[in-house]
């Protein structure tokens, strides 16, 4: 009788312990999202991630840490998922290694911080929400055991456009944060990375990988001998289509390059040079400048849904018998008589001179 009266309490107990473990319900990434910077994280046992980990899940918990703690007590070759625990680097994350939009990611990092204090991040991901992913930064006063959210920090990256989606890269080694801006259209992302000043993530530089074929356009089609590296980016809707074209200078900004990104594919668009200009009309780029004595060359691409729909050019000679300039109007390889020319020209509008803002950047190696 007794050895069943012990029983039952132990079941009690066990009981009364899981529900005290699991006395909130599971919350989304959107319902997390909504509210992490609301109300610091107490009670935490150390600046290991493992603790911090822990602390966040029962103030905020999710099916993701749920599965990675659960995953983690089995052997390696026993677990499920992709479940990482490196307390040497201070990292944890979690995959389900599913193509399932329900399908919940995380990563989570420390960093210790020049005053004394840890800065833990913890971002979560699922194409299924309506934020998609998002990034949480607290920081660990190590004396009173506290999390503190880093509002801050919470918008430290502005996505440039409105149906842009981003991804957070937590370093497992290293100090670099990586936000990747994916534009839908383009198929591929520019990564943004961070740098680390000893308590935040700063100074972010672009990184743009598919450029090694566009540069060699650009070196062929250009006169390149004196130019430095491009150094700096902006975006520009050229066809008002919500898709992002990038436009790259050199940080002089003599020389210059607009490249149309659609489905992972890289045209130029547009180049400047010390010889050249840049054009811009509604829907249109195109360059422009001397290519000789009494030659003056303006070429043009109009653009459509982002792509290149056709390319305009109009070859100028200066004819001295007649003292007069005489068109020599091509559309692609097709020449066109200059009424032609003229009626295309005509539809480009009025040329405007665009304002953007720059922002650094470096070729992806």
């Amino acid at each position: 009788m007794k050895k069943c009266n012990l029983f039952i309490v132990g079941i009690l107990c066990l009981m009364l312990f899981s529900c005290k473990e699991s006395d909130k319900p599971i919350m989304t990434i959107d319902e997390v999202n909504a509210s992490w910077q609301t109300a610091p994280i107490s009670g935490v046992k150390s600046a290991e991630i493992k603790d911090m980990v822990k602390a966040f899940q029962k103030q905020w918990p999710t099916k993701s840490i749920a599965m990675l703690l659960k995953d983690l007590q089995l052997p390696e070759d026993q677990q499920q998922y992709i479940s990482v625990y490196d307390p040497e680097n201070n990292y944890m994350s979690f995959a389900e290694g599913s193509d399932d939009r329900e399908a919940e990611s995380m990563w989570a990092n420390v960093r210790q911080r020049s005053n004394g204090h840890q800065l833990f991040g913890i971002t979560f991901s699922q194409s299924s929400s309506a934020v998609k992913s998002f990034l949480a930064f607290y920081d660990y006063d190590p004396s009173k055991g506290t999390l503190t959210p880093e509002t801050s920090l919470a918008n430290l990256f502005t996505p440039s456009f409105a149906n842009v989606e981003l991804g957070y890269t937590l370093p497992q080694e290293g100090d670099e944060l990586v936000v990747n801006e994916y534009f839908l259209n383009w198929w591929t992302a520019m990564r943004h990375v961070y740098s680390w000043d000893g308590m935040k993530p700063c100074n972010p530089v672009a990184e743009f990988a598919e450029i090694d074929g566009v540069m060699e356009t650009f070196t062929e089609d250009y006169m390149t001998y004196e130019m430095g590296d491009f150094s700096k980016y902006a975006l520009i809707d050229i066809d008002e289509d919500g898709e992002p074209e990038l436009w790259l200078s050199t940080d002089d900004e003599e020389y210059q390059a607009v490249l149309s990104i659609v489905e992972g594919g890289v045209t130029l668009a547009a180049g400047k040079d010390y010889k050249r200009h840049l054009i811009f009309y509604k829907g249109v780029v195109g360059d422009a400048g001397g290519c000789g004595t009494g030659c003056f060359y303006a070429r043009y691409t109009k653009l459509k849904n982002s792509a290149p729909e056709f390319e305009f050019s109009d070859m100028q000679s200066f004819v001295f018998e007649r003292d007069d300039m005489v068109h020599g109007y091509s559309k692609g390889e097709e020449e066109l008589t200059n009424e032609e020319g003229e009626a295309i020209l005509k539809s480009f509008g009025e040329p405007y001179d665009p304002v953007v803002e720059w922002h650094p950047f470096r070729v992806a190696e």
